[in-house]
């Protein structure tokens, strides 16, 4: 069957010999399966002659051709080209191509065929060429395999190889042991597993009836087929290299697969040992049980328990340091007179961040205090200090005079360490020069950009387009040539979709075969329509940008293009000086020019809340009626703040997990403005009138660069976008914009406070970090509620929407910068709601960090709910770290 319709003309040059003829008949009418036979009668001269004119037609494919037809027209250039490549690394490289690798056949063996004709030594370069990819697909895998037993040789251990071969062994119908034994590439490939970092993914995995790899690999070791040393060597070397949860979960199966000898265990002390140091947290586990092990038989020197022990008390998991303890009072508990060489590593703990471990090393030093020398009982003195206020009086207690009066008594309130208020950056008026601006074009395309970079390259490409279109089109150019695919699939960034219809705009008709092979919607109707129908407060957001794209397209269309724009910012965070719009008005009443609607109601609603006498001077002396709105606009106080309320969603089937939502009033004078400012500034009820975009605002910096002095009308509609993936776990989308969100303008209100609390509560520690560095950032600058935020975190917590390990983790890192003050502010606006409910929703970590805090800040001031819990029977953790608070905050003012 033959595919002629919507196909390119591939057109076979005069002249072309018969043979080439037949072939170049054959791919563009989509004969694959006659390839391979007409490639084997041509001679190296006539691939030779056929070749340029595969290469032609591979130029003339659009980037998104692929339906049914179109790919066998791909995959018959992809055949033809690579038989008619004479050199094996031009060959490699067609059958690599970026537009035609992904009409390889899914049966390598077809284009097996076309090589086959070859030299062994140039089918074993082209498999060496394909296997020195960094990745190797399923496909590409297969016939690098087939290329080299064809060629008689060993494929090369390449890591892409080797992933390849890892994900062929398992098939349908066979065990993976059974897999293992028949291939031929057994010996090689398995060494290699232990050295490739991906390596190893499903070895955590079984199938069934199928022990899956570790058995299998254990199995043959015990075969004679691999070699026994190899795996455990291996093994343990990929161990203490790390790496993902899932690869160590694997290579501990193995290890247990294995099951190691009492001899084989005592050959590798060392590596248990530099295991327990620095492995993860599961390797090091094991290291543990098998340090012990080796300890409980006798097989374990003393320099190692103590290296292991040093090692062990410094990690961070409370279940390892908790073992080495108890391992460390079981070995002073047999031999007596290892207590001078162990008792000192106790110590080590002191100064770990979980009080409960500070405990039980403390108690462990006491136990054995009676048997340590007159130096030990010194060096254990003078580590005292790092221990919390209440255990150094229990050391000053048991230790007698040895500790020194003033380490026992209460720490030494510290002041609050925050960041530096830094002042936002003005950015450079200058235009971009051309030959720069389509540089940062084409970065801006793919969505990497900051706002102030997307707007200074906005301006350029009004200026330039004004000054001298035909240089700033030879300019673009090679951008737009080298664009091959839409800004909308590179980037869920608006502006750079925006930034991509003006770019379009500016080239012409020269731009016009580029968005219709990419079905670019950068057409003056596409735009409009996305930006003026479905209007809500959420898509209103990412509607602004489309609608002065469009702007600037009209002008151009018409020969009336902008000088330059009104709302390109003054600072970084989108602000703009009122001198400065009053200055650039001036210069359009100069010039005549009329300015664009979108742009200057932008401009307007970003200039500065501070307006110089001299502004309000230089806007009235305007006479353009965008002038006198300008003076209107200053002398009227500009945009009002909005009135805002929290809500807490209803109960529901479909909210099961209700959240804290914000609702914004509309803005007086918001219906006077065009589409989408009007739905920008109007109410915004995610509760009584919830929208049905989808539910949430943009969450990026570019949002809030629209309002910059306006922050709680973004942040209101960004809280709907992060309630949803707060309920998902999915909040590392979102949490990226809040250090920008700290930094912007206007006053911080419920929903920013209920961001930042969303934002402590993310799944990963990376996350939370922008959520710490935002509330730090807001505390520098007096503008951060840390009661408010507290009660935030507790009801969110009790909503069931946050994680409250989560945000105490979170917390512990900004107490690292030493912010206690404000997190002790934050966790007593947190304390009585997490503790009223039964069971309370605290543990013996957050009341931890509470004493801390409230030790380290001076802290002072009863909260009856933490005198309750203290007031209990019982020795857990959360009474007696509630018995510690309410110390701490019943101390005299003296004690300061």
């Amino acid at each position: 069957m033959t595919f002629t319709h919507d196909l390119p003309d591939h057109r076979i040059p005069d002249g072309t010999a018969d043979g080439v003829r037949t072939l170049l008949d054959a791919v563009r009418e989509g004969r694959v399966e006659d390839i391979p036979k007409l490639v084997g009668t041509l001679t190296d001269a006539e691939r030779r002659k056929g070749l340029p004119v595969l290469k032609q037609w591979r130029k003339e494919i659009p980037e998104l051709w692929r339906g049914e037809g179109h790919l066998l027209v791909r995959r018959g250039l992809l055949l033809a080209g690579a038989g008619c490549c004479t050199g094996a690394t031009a060959a490699a490289q067609w059958l690599t191509s970026r537009d035609l690798w992904w009409a390889g056949p899914e049966d390598p063996q077809v284009v097996v065929d076309v090589l086959g004709d070859r030299a062994p030594e140039w089918l074993a370069e082209v498999a060496r060429r394909l296997a020195e990819r960094r990745t190797v697909g399923g496909w590409e895998y297969g016939l690098i395999k087939r290329l080299s037993l064809l060629a008689g040789c060993e494929p090369p251990m390449t890591d892409g190889f080797v992933l390849g071969w890892e994900r062929d062994i398992p098939q349908r119908g066979r065990t993976i042991e059974e897999g293992l034994r028949d291939d031929p590439f057994l010996k090689a490939a398995v060494p290699r597993l232990f050295e490739v970092d991906e390596a190893g993914s499903d070895f955590q995995y079984t199938w069934g009836a199928d022990p899956g790899w570790p058995g299998a690999l254990a199995s043959l070791a015990r075969e004679g087929l691999l070699s026994r040393e190899m795996l455990v060597e291996g093994c343990l070397s990929r161990l203490l290299r790390g790496g993902r949860l899932g690869i160590v979960k694997g290579f501990l199966a193995l290890l247990t697969a294995l099951d190691l000898t009492a001899d084989e265990r005592a050959a590798h002390t060392l590596t248990w040992v530099r295991m327990l140091s620095v492995g993860h947290s599961l390797a090091a586990a094991r290291a543990q049980e098998v340090l012990a092990e080796l300890d409980e038989a006798g097989r374990l020197e003393t320099e190692h328990l103590v290296e292991a022990s040093r090692a062990a008390l410094f990690r961070p998991e409370k279940k390892i340091v908790r073992a080495q303890l108890a391992m460390l009072d079981k070995a002073i508990k047999r031999d007596r007179s290892l207590t001078d060489e162990l008792l000192p590593v106790v110590s080590e703990a002191f100064g770990h961040e979980e009080h409960s471990l500070q405990d039980k090393a403390l108690a462990l030093a006491v136990r054995h205090r009676k048997h340590a020398g007159e130096g030990v009982l010194a060096e254990l003195a003078a580590s005292v200090q790092l221990l919390p206020s209440d255990l150094r009086e229990r050391a000053a207690e048991a230790f007698g005079g040895v500790v020194a009066a003033e380490e026992a008594g209460p720490p030494a309130v510290e002041d609050d360490v925050l960041p530096p208020v830094a002042a936002p950056e003005r950015l450079d008026p200058a235009p971009l020069a051309p030959a720069e601006l389509a540089e940062e074009v084409v970065a801006l395309l793919r969505g990497k950009g900051t706002p102030a970079q997307e707007e200074r390259a906005l301006n350029s490409l009004v200026v330039h387009a004004h000054a001298d279109l035909a240089g700033l089109r030879a300019a673009l150019e090679p951008v737009v040539a080298a664009h091959r695919q839409p800004a909308s699939w590179l980037s869920d960034n608006v502006f750079a979709q925006a930034l991509e219809a003006v770019v379009m705009f500016v080239m012409g008709d020269a731009a016009k075969e580029k968005t219709s092979t990419l079905r670019i919607q950068s057409g003056l109707g596409a735009l409009r329509f996305r930006f003026q129908e479905h209007q809500c407060p959420h898509t209103a957001i990412w509607s602004v940008c489309l609608s002065r794209a469009a702007e600037i397209g009209a002008r151009l269309e018409l020969g009336d293009p902008l000088p330059f724009l009104l709302a390109t910012p003054t600072w970084t965070t989108g602000t703009i000086d009122p001198s400065e719009l009053a200055a650039r008005l001036a210069a359009y009443e100069e010039s005549g020019t009329e300015p664009g609607p979108a742009d200057l109601v932008q401009a307007l609603l970003r200039l500065d809340r501070d307006v110089p006498l001299e502004a309000r001077a230089a806007a009235d002396r305007l006479t353009s009626p965008a002038g006198r709105r300008l003076a209107a606009w200053l002398a009227s106080g500009g945009l009002p703040d909005p009135v805002v309320s929290r809500e807490t969603e209803r109960l529901r089937l479909r909210t099961p997990r209700p959240g804290v939502l914000v609702r914004t009033e509309a803005l007086p004078g918001h219906e006077d403005h065009p589409e989408p400012f009007r739905s920008l500034l109007d109410a915004h009820d995610p509760i009584g009138r919830p929208c049905k975009c989808g539910g949430g605002g943009q969450c990026s910096p570019q949002a809030l660069a629209l309002l910059p002095q306006h922050r709680e009308i973004i942040a209101a509609r960004m809280l709907s976008a992060f309630s949803a993936l707060a309920d998902s776990d999915h909040l590392g989308h979102g949490v990226p914009v809040l250090p920008a969100l700290a930094e912007s303008g206007g006053p911080a209100g419920p929903a920013t406070h209920l961001l930042v609390a969303y934002g402590l509560g993310a799944r990963r520690f990376e996350e939370q970090l922008f959520a710490v560095d935002a509330m730090l950032v807001l505390a520098a600058r007096g503008q951060l509620h840390a009661e408010q935020l507290g009660r935030d975190v507790a009801e969110l917590a009790s909503l069931r929407r946050l994680k409250l390990k989560r945000v105490v983790a979170a917390l512990q890192e900004a107490v690292r910068t030493g912010a206690y003050a404000t997190v002790w502010a934050v966790l007593s606006g947190a304390l009585p709601g997490l503790l009223s409910g039964e069971p309370a929703l605290a543990d013996g970590a957050l009341l931890t960090l509470a004493a801390d805090c409230a030790e380290r800040s001076g802290s002072r001031g009863a909260i009856p709910e933490i005198d309750e819990l203290a007031a209990r029977k019982g020795s857990s953790q959360l009474i007696k770290q509630a018995r510690r608070l309410r110390t701490a905050l019943s101390r005299d003012a003296s004690c300061r």
